[in-house]
């Protein structure tokens, strides 16, 4: 197996070629994602100490797929025994990253959580420079994608995004899967099936956003906090700084998506894809950003569209961001009423705050999240083959 090391070595040479035509871009890509993998090192994710870890019997649609899923601050590790149930109906390997164990609940919970606190601290104490929780969550990421290195895929969203599993088994697991706005949609059975030939904004979840030109000083007026672009702290101006490490074939590559401008990325990091194949280039120069104190919704996505080879295509997740109830699969019910299609969603509640603070989870979300998945399934024409358990029933 090649050491990071020596893919290091890789992306420094690349940069210095900066003259390299297209066809060596193509090559490039080739030479570091298509490494063999080593699988007799390869590790995967501890059994779960959870009770409920059991794929569904003969559903194998995403057996060589890593679910990872992330939490930002400590507070919110009440929730993974929900999810895990619902979400190992599915997928039969999850690995749970955030910044500390769950040994508050007992030594079976002591070691059922990948631990990475790296920047994790929290203090919204001074209005000039929030430090929220999440804002270098791609750590995790990387760490996962590190430690985890033998699966075809990695799908990383974070405990509070609800998944519509039959919609995401209609996507490819070699491609890349973003919310990117030059994304390609996925047919979807539910609105006829067709092949749109692009992206249809006023039909879909608001795409990823372009930064504005990144010559400017965009800093220049920040007054405290607002938009990501602007902070001083994780925005834009530190972003360039990692930036301009990439080999210069990648910048070039997503100029040419910006109508030849310099541009970065942003938006939600709640539901990206992976493949397995590009894994060590995307870790590669998601490093880059991490050298920086680069915002998690800035790195990741710019990331994504700068590893993502010329002339394949990154398939677009209808991925909503919400601001306002129902933080349930309500929300999911409703956008299907209105015309569009929920893939992922972010943000949904297992429950709700106590009167003491502290979150409580309602396994009724448990249910109602398992008959949506059923619903989901009827609209993408599955049917009974795709299975559900419903109340005590053990199969479909």
């Amino acid at each position: 197996m090649i050491s990071l090391v020596a893919l290091a070595h890789i992306v420094v040479v690349i940069s210095q070629n900066s003259g390299s035509r297209s066809s060596e871009l193509s090559s490039t890509w080739r030479k570091i994602s298509g490494l063999s993998k080593d699988l007799s090192n390869c590790r995967v994710p501890e059994p779960s100490t959870l009770t409920h870890a059991q794929t569904i019997a003969n559903y194998t649609h995403f057996s060589n797929i890593l679910l990872v899923v992330f939490f930002s601050h400590p507070r919110y590790a009440t929730n993974l025994d929900f999810h895990r149930e619902v979400y190992a109906d599915y997928f039969p390997n999850i690995v749970y990253v955030g910044p500390a164990t769950r040994e508050d609940k007992g030594f079976a919970h002591s070691y059922d959580v990948l631990v990475d606190s790296f920047q994790s601290e929290e203090d919204l104490s001074d209005p000039l420079f929030y430090k929220m929780a999440g804002r270098m969550a791609h750590h995790m990421l990387y760490t996962a994608l590190r430690e985890y290195d033998c699966y075809d895929g990695y799908l990383w969203v974070p405990f509070d995004t609800l998944l519509n599993v039959p919609r995401l088994q209609q996507f490819n697991q070699s491609l890349f899967w973003y919310h990117s706005p030059w994304g390609q949609i996925v047919p979807n059975p539910a609105f006829g099936n067709h092949t749109e030939p692009g992206l249809n904004i006023s039909r879909h979840a608001p795409p990823a956003m372009i930064s504005p030109d990144t010559s400017i000083n965009l800093t220049e007026t920040w007054r405290g906090w607002g938009p990501d672009w602007c902070d001083p702290h994780v925005g834009v101006s530190v972003c360039m700084n990692a930036f301009h490490k990439v080999p210069a074939d990648m910048r070039d590559h997503l100029a040419q998506l910006t109508d030849g401008q310099t541009r970065l990325i942003g938006g939600s990091a709640d539901t990206l894809y992976i493949p397995g194949r590009h894994r060590r280039v995307f870790m590669d120069v998601l490093a880059l950003f991490l050298e920086t104190d680069c915002f998690l919704e800035i790195a990741t996505p710019t990331t994504v569209h700068l590893v993502s080879p010329p002339g394949e295509p990154i398939q677009f997740v209808d991925h909503w961001w919400i601001y306002q109830p129902p933080f349930n699969a309500s929300f999911v019910r409703q956008k299907w009423a209105e015309g569009y299609e929920v893939d992922t969603f972010h943000t949904f509640h297992w429950g709700e705050r106590g009167e003491d603070g502290v979150w409580q989870g309602d396994h009724r979300h448990v249910a109602d999240v398992r008959h949506l998945q059923r619903e989901s399934a009827n609209r993408q024409g599955l049917g009974e083959t795709f299975p559900v358990k419903l109340g005590d029933d053990n199969g479909a």
